[in-house]
C-alpha cells in the first residue's frame, strides 16, 4: 500500500501552503486498477444520468443555431450573439453543427450522440486532472459521484452541441486545481496567463476563474517573489482584468439588467441544481463533512456542527438554497488553510451566477466542482477507512451501475431508478417528439401555418417551477423553433395570402384545448403524448398518430 506518514500537526504542501491536519496515515490507490476505478467512481454520478439519456435531439437554442448554420455565411459566426464577445466558441460551435447537417431533419441521432459524447468526454478530462490532483482520491470520488448524480441539473448543457462553450471553462478549472496541487503552477503561470486570455474570446469565465485563482495566488507567494516577478504578476492581472473587461460588449441585456434580477438569477441558479429536499439533505451533509474534514478540536467541531444545523434552517425557512451553505463552510475551511488561490477561486465560481442572471443550472456548476475538490481535503480517517475496501467490491459496484443503467436504456422498469430518471427521460423524449412535429407539419397541408406553443419554456428566472418540474414544458423556447421554422422549414403557398395563414399549436401533454382540434400527435413511453393542435374546420383530417 502506497503511504505517506504524516506525524506533525502541520503539513506542506509544494507551494508552501501550510495545511492543519492531525497525524495519520495518507493513503492512495494502490495499483492502477484501483486508480481506474476509484476514478471511475468519481465521475459515475453525471456519467450514468448522461449515459442514460444520450442523445437528445434538438434542444433548446439548438433550433436558433439550426436556423443561422443553414442560412447565414460561417463569417456571421464571428460576429456578436451573446451577451459577450466569444467568436471562438461560436465558430466551434458553428462547426459542430455544420458535422451535424442543418439540411437533414429530423437530425442524425447518430451524429448527435458523437457530438454530445465528445463534450461529455471534455468534461470527463477535466475530472480526471481533479481526480489526479487530489490527496484523498478514494474519498474525493465519493463526494463527487454524490454530488454529481445528486446536482446533475448542472451538466444539461452536456446533450446540446453548443455545451461547447463551456468546454474550455471546466478544463481551465480542471488545470488550475490540478497545477495547484502539484507545485508546479508558479512554473506555468505566464503560459496559463497568455492561455486564459485567449479564452477570453471562448468564454469569460474561463478567464475569470484564472484570473481569481491568480490574484490568491499571488497574495499566498507575494513575500517570496523577486521585483521582476512582482512586476510579471502585475503585467499578468492587469493584461487578463482588462481583457474580461473589453470582450464583455455592451448590450441591452448586459446594461439594463436590474441589480434584483442579477441577484434572482444567481439564486435560481442555484435552486435548479438543487431541486428538491433530497438534494438539499445532500448538501446539508456535504457542508457537515467539510466541518469534520478541518483540524478542530471536538468542542469546535461540536459547535460549528450547531452552527451549521442552525444555519441551515434558517436557510430553509427563507427557502435559499443549502448549496450556498455548503459553499459558505467550504470558503471558511479555506481560510482557515489560508490557500488563497483556492479561496478566491471558489469564491468567484460562486458568483458566476451573478454576473449571468439568467438561472441557467451550469452556472452553478464551477463552484459545485471546487466544492468537491475541497470538501475531503485533510480527512484522513475516512481515507484510510475507506481503503481497506476491496478494489474487486469497486469493480462490482461499478458493473452493477452499467447493468442498471442497460436495463432503463432497454425499457426495463428498474425500481427507484426509473422513477428518479423520469424526469431526464421525459425530458428527451419530447425532444424527439417535437423534431417528429415539426417534420410532419412540414410535409402537411398546415405547412404554412405559424408555430406556438402553450407553455413557455424561456429561462429559469421566467418560471422557476416550471423550470424545474417541466411538467407540460416544450423541450425548447417558442422563439427559437419559431426562428428554425420561419428559416428552414415553412412553406409559402402561393395561392393564398400571407394573413390568411392560421397558428398551430403544439402541447406536450396538459389537458385539450378548448376551441381547437388535435390533427397530430406523437406517443411518449414517458412524455406522454405531444399534439398538434388547430383551429376547428370541417376539412381537418383525421388525427395521425405515430409511434413512440
Amino acid at each position: 500500500m502506497n503511504t505517506l506518514m504524516v506525524n506533525d500537526a502541520k503539513m506542506e504542501n509544494p507551494v508552501g501552503e501550510r495545511l492543519e491536519f492531525k497525524g495519520g496515515l495518507v493513503t492512495g490507490p494502490d495499483t492502477r486498477a484501483e486508480t481506474v476505478s476509484y476514478f471511475i467512481v468519481s465521475v459515475l454520478g453525471f456519467s450514468f444520468w448522461f449515459l442514460m439519456a444520450v442523445p437528445f435531439a434538438s434542444h433548446r437554442e439548438s433550433y436558433d443555431w439550426l436556423a443561422r448554420v443553414h442560412s447565414q455565411e460561417f463569417a456571421k459566426a464571428f460576429s456578436f450573439s451573446a451577451t459577450t464577445f466569444r467568436p471562438l466558441a461560436q465558430a466551434a460551435t458553428w462547426l459542430g453543427f455544420q458535422i451535424l447537417n442543418p439540411n437533414v431533419f429530423p437530425t442524425s441521432v447518430p451524429r448527435q450522440a458523437l457530438l454530445q459524447g465528445f463534450i461529455w468526454a471534455m468534461f470527463v478530462l477535466a475530472w480526471w486532472l481533479i481526480y489526479t490532483a487530489a490527496p484523498q482520491r478514494r474519498l474525493f470520488a465519493l463526494v463527487a459521484c454524490v454530488a454529481g448524480a445528486v446536482f446533475f441539473s448542472g451538466y444539461v448543457h452536456l446533450f446540446h452541441i453548443y455545451g461547447i462553450f463551456y468546454v474550455p471553462v471546466v478544463l481551465t478549472l480542471g488545470a488550475v486545481i490540478h497545477f495547484h496541487a502539484s507545485g508546479t503552477f508558479q512554473k506555468r503561470e505566464v503560459w496559463f496567463a497568455v492561455v486564459a486570455t485567449v479564452l477570453a474570446f471562448w468564454h469569460p469565465f474561463a478567464t475569470a476563474l484564472f484570473l481569481s485563482y491568480y490574484f490568491g495566488f499571488y497574495l499566498h507567494t507575494f513575500r517570496q517573489r523577486s521585483r521582476l516577478q512582482h512586476l510579471q504578476a502585475l503585467v499578468i492581472l492587469l493584461v487578463v482584468s482588462v481583457a474580461i473587461v473589453a470582450l464583455i460588449v455592451p448590450s441591452s441585456r448586459t446594461t439594463s439588467m436590474p441589480l434584483d434580477t442579477r441577484l434572482f438569477g444567481f439564486l435560481v441558479s442555484y435552486q435548479t441544481n438543487e431541486i428538491n429536499h433530497v438534494a438539499s439533505f445532500v448538501a446539508f451533509l456535504l457542508a457537515q463533512m467539510v466541518v469534520v474534514s478541518m483540524a478542530l478540536s471536538p468542542r469546535q467541531k461540536l459547535a460549528a456542527f450547531g452552527i451549521v444545523s442552525a444555519l441551515s434552517v434558517i436557510f430553509l425557512l427563507k427557502g435559499l438554497p443549502l448549496l450556498l451553505l455548503w459553499f459558505l463552510v467550504v470558503l471558511v475551511k479555506l481560510l482557515s488553510l489560508r490557500s488563497w488561490g483556492l479561496f478566491f477561486l471558489m469564491l468567484a465560481a460562486a458568483l458566476l451566477p451573478f454576473g449571468g442572471g439568467i438561472g441557467t443550472p451550469i452556472y452553478g456548476l464551477f463552484a459545485i466542482i471546487v466544492a468537491v475538490y475541497v470538501t475531503p481535503l485533510g480527512w484522513f480517517g475516512a481515507e484510510r477507512a475507506i481503503s481497506y475496501v476491496k478494489v474487486r467490491y469497486v469493480i462490482g459496484a461499478l458493473i452493477g451501475s452499467a447493468i442498471v443503467l442497460l436495463m432503463v436504456r432497454a425499457g426495463i422498469q428498474v425500481p427507484i431508478v426509473t422513477r428518479i430518471a423520469s424526469p431526464l427521460l421525459t425530458e428527451r423524449e419530447r425532444t424527439y417528439q417535437l423534431e417528429s412535429v415539426l417534420a410532419w407539419l412540414r410535409n402537411s397541408e398546415y405547412c404554412d401555418y405559424e408555430i406556438t406553443f402553450v407553455e413557455g419554456a424561456g429561462s429559469p428566472i421566467d418560471s422557476v417551477e416550471s423550470a424545474i418540474t417541466r411538467r407540460n414544458r416544450p423541450p425548447a423556447g417558442l422563439k427559437d423553433v419559431q426562428s428554425f421554422w420561419e428559416t428552414v422549414l415553412k412553406c409559402q403557398k402561393r395561392d393564398l395570402p400571407k394573413d390568411t395563414a392560421g397558428t398551430a399549436v403544439v402541447t406536450f401533454g396538459g389537458p385539450a384545448l378548448s376551441g381547437l382540434t388535435p390533427v397530430f400527435k406523437v406517443n411518449g413511453t414517458y412524455a406522454g403524448e405531444a399534439t398538434v393542435w388547430v383551429e376547428h374546420s370541417h376539412n381537418a383530417p383525421t388525427l395521425q398518430p405515430i409511434p413512440n
